[in-house]
């Protein structure tokens, strides 16, 4: 696996977990505006994680499903943080905690891999998107 297919594989794993944890946090939210505000974030999740999906099958190849371990400790860590506080600005901190390892991870293989073309093009979409989701988000804290 070349340096681009490896990043549109993180890329895909990342927007998968991105919009499951979504999906795990949604009925905790209580607040109208912040579901809207889950509910374009989950759409956005899924359309990278399918552009990533369709870059690696135009390579022949099968995107990476996120790992058991990754996936049951997300899970964990949101029950765990929502068991005591769900409150609008408690979930918001948590999607932009995400929104943040999401920046910290999509830079590093920037910076590492040098990849180029649609994989390094979506990178840059995702991390713009991670960006202006922790900036959106810090109306609700």
């Amino acid at each position: 696996m070349d340096k681009n297919e490896t990043l549109l594989n993180e890329l895909y794993k990342n927007t998968t977990m991105g919009g499951d944890a979504l999906i795990d946090l949604m009925d905790k939210a209580q607040d109208p505006k912040m579901r809207s505000e889950m509910t374009r974030e989950l759409e956005k999740y899924r359309e990278y994680s399918n552009r990533a999906a369709a870059l690696l099958a135009e390579r022949g190849l099968k995107p990476e499903e996120p790992g058991m371990m990754a996936k049951a400790g997300s899970k964990m860590g949101m029950a765990f943080n929502t068991m005591l506080d769900t409150t609008t600005s408690h979930i918001a901190e948590m999607m932009i905690n995400g929104a943040t390892m999401g920046i910290i991870n999509i830079e590093k293989q920037l910076n590492s891999a040098k990849p180029t073309g649609e994989a390094r093009a979506l990178a840059e979409d995702i991390l713009k998107f991670e960006k202006s989701t922790a900036e959106n988000l810090a109306r609700f804290l």
